[in-house]
């Protein structure tokens, strides 16, 4: 009879409740080539990286071995460590902890992990922000004044903006539009919200931004948006 796991939600998403449900690590249905997060026990990097390369059910999961610097990440047998990754199937996050149970270095570095007894699924947090590069027009004031910004980071929650010149202070309400791909498909967003700090340096306004109630549609192509680029950062 095949091990099956217990599930817990890693993190709740905006407007979804999940239940906890029973699973197995194949049920996740990941590919090699998978990108991994890895969080080592007692290792300082905040994150390395990996790469599925397999798995045999009930015995072990196969990824290669992190870098850091071009130089392998001192693993050893027993090792504890956490894992992180975006099941692209389910659409989902996923953590779970684990241990090293082999370190080989032929035919190359790799790793054989221990299968979790326990995986954490969920969607992402409102407060997980990925890293983008987003050109978006902001209103502002009683004119609605109009201006280009750079939306540097972006998450359900808020944002980070940068512009050349912005006339807000902390508290103003502000609206962003900006054209957003995902799965190939363009779509404009609008984003009310109001700046929760603002900082001014020699070349820019860097403008933080919380976001109002978002509607139905918007909600949907955002969280679908910020998945994307949380994953791509990864790989």
């Amino acid at each position: 009879m095949p091990y099956r796991y217990t599930v817990s939600i890693l993190c709740l998403p905006v407007d979804v409740s999940m239940e906890e449900q029973t699973t197995r690590f194949e049920d996740l249905r990941l590919m090699p080539g998978q990108a991994l997060q890895l969080e080592i026990d007692g290792y300082n990097q905040e994150r390395d990286k990996a790469q599925l390369l397999g798995y045999r059910p009930s015995h072990s999961i196969i990824i290669s071995a992190p870098m850091s610097n071009g130089v392998l990440v001192p693993l050893k047998t027993g090792m504890p460590l956490s894992v992180r990754l975006f099941a692209q199937q389910l659409n989902c996050a996923c953590g779970f902890r684990t241990e090293v149970l082999a370190t080989p270095r032929l035919p190359y570095p790799h790793l054989h992990l221990a299968m979790p007894k326990r995986l954490s699924l969920g969607e992402v947090r409102t407060s997980v922000r990925a890293k983008v590069n987003l050109i978006s027009s902001v209103y502002y004031g009683a004119a609605q004044q109009k201006c280009s910004a750079i939306i540097k980071d972006l998450s359900l929650g808020g944002c980070r903006l940068q512009a050349r010149a912005l006339d807000l202070c902390p508290g103003d309400e502000l609206k962003l539009t900006a054209q957003v791909a995902v799965s190939g498909i363009e779509r404009i967003v609008t984003l009310s919200g109001h700046a929760r700090s603002v900082l001014q340096d020699n070349e820019h306004t860097v403008i933080g931004v919380q976001f109002a109630e978002i509607n139905d549609t918007d909600r949907i192509t955002l969280h679908a948006y910020v998945l994307t680029h949380l994953h791509s950062a990864a790989a």
